[in-house]
């Protein structure tokens, strides 16, 4: 006994010759070291350099995270997502499914932060800013003989090459048009958005990481229910406001969002992860090339590679789709140069273990 006073005594710093006050000491020094521990745990230290908790954000008891952080130097405002499994693509009674859907259990082994929105213009002006960065549709690409520009929306609906479309300009035919900093940043090929991402410390999200967060929990067609119909709230799609924007409008849904084209981010319902545009408003490059099959190990969260010949898939459907392009499963590849203007990205963190 003697021996464990004096180890405390002088673990306290203070020679102690009472065994009660040795007692007190202790106590002192254990409230001490658990209060070194909780600043050690604390969000601001568990977060890379560079985030803050975003205003107002509650801590996840998992992990002592903020469930919203901010990136300082993009702007971009994250959602913490958890670790989890689902099950990825769509049954096959699944109205309108398509090929390439194949229903399959993927494991997300770490939780990881997601845009919570798409990427905006105000957003993506930053890092051209900082960069002097020009966009494939600035320089032209191989993809298109070296040609500036995008395919851009005509009066009547349909769209063509237009020389004058690039991000800063996204629809030169639609005179009434007026770019919002809030506005998802449009005609921005795979590669710009990889651009972006390399320059802040991001990544684009895997396919299975997309879809898990934008299901959040949900095993239907939608992530807000079976019928499409039911979205109003929830997304910018092809509807009553485009019908009556466009004539070759095409397929339109029975609502009206009050939006014909892009509009800003959080103007509509966020799914029960807090994801905005999860589904409309702009289509989403991911990290994967297309790929017809899933991996059989749904164990594997890694974005699938291919040849510049598979294209890279884009996930969430956009402005201008209607039913079928905004369930869960769908998947969507084009060439890594291609850029229209309902394109945009997303962007994750990835945390370490």
């Amino acid at each position: 006994m003697q021996t464990l006073w004096q180890d405390l005594r002088y673990g306290a710093g203070v020679f102690i010759k009472q065994p009660a006050l040795a007692l007190l000491a202790a106590l002192a020094l254990a409230l001490s070291l658990g209060a070194a521990q909780s600043v050690a745990q604390s969000p601001s230290r568990l977060l890379p350099d560079g985030y803050v908790k975003a205003k107002g954000a509650a801590t996840d008891s998992a992990t002592g995270l903020p469930k919203r952080v901010l990136h300082r130097a993009s702007g971009v405002t994250l959602v913490l997502i958890p670790a989890g499994e689902f099950s990825m693509g769509s049954p096959t009674g699944e109205a309108e499914r398509m090929d390439g859907e194949d229903q399959h259990r993927r494991i997300i082994h770490q939780p990881f932060y997601l845009g919570e929105t798409e990427v905006t213009v105000a957003q993506f002006r930053r890092f051209v800013a900082a960069t002097k960065y020009k966009t494939d549709a600035e320089a032209g690409t191989p993809l298109d003989a070296h040609r500036v520009g995008s395919f851009a929306a005509l009066p009547h609906g349909d769209r063509t090459w237009s020389l004058l479309a690039n991000w800063r300009n996204p629809f030169p035919n639609l005179p009434e048009y007026r770019r919002r900093d809030e506005h998802p940043v449009v005609h921005v090929s795979w590669n710009d958005a990889q651009r972006f991402c390399a320059h802040f410390g991001f990544q684009l999200p895997t396919e299975a990481k997309w879809e898990y967060a934008a299901r959040a929990g949900s095993q239907t067609s939608y992530f807000w229910g079976d019928r499409a119909q039911d979205g109003a709230d929830f997304a910018n799609v092809n509807d009553e406001q485009a019908r009556r924007r466009f004539k070759d409008t095409g397929q339109t849904l029975p609502f009206d969002d009050g939006a014909a084209l892009v509009t800003n981010v959080r103007r509509y319902r966020p799914n029960a992860w807090g994801l905005y545009d999860m589904v409309g408003n702009v289509l989403e490059w991911v990290e994967d090339a297309y790929v017809h099959c899933y991996p059989g190990d749904g164990a594997d969260e890694s974005a699938a590679t291919g040849d510049n010949k598979a294209g890279r898939v884009l996930r969430g459907g956009s402005w201008l789709d209607s039913r079928t392009y905004l369930r869960s499963a769908v998947r969507v590849t084009m060439e890594e140069a291609a850029r229209r203007d309902f394109i945009g990205f997303r962007i994750v963190k990835r945390l370490e273990p």
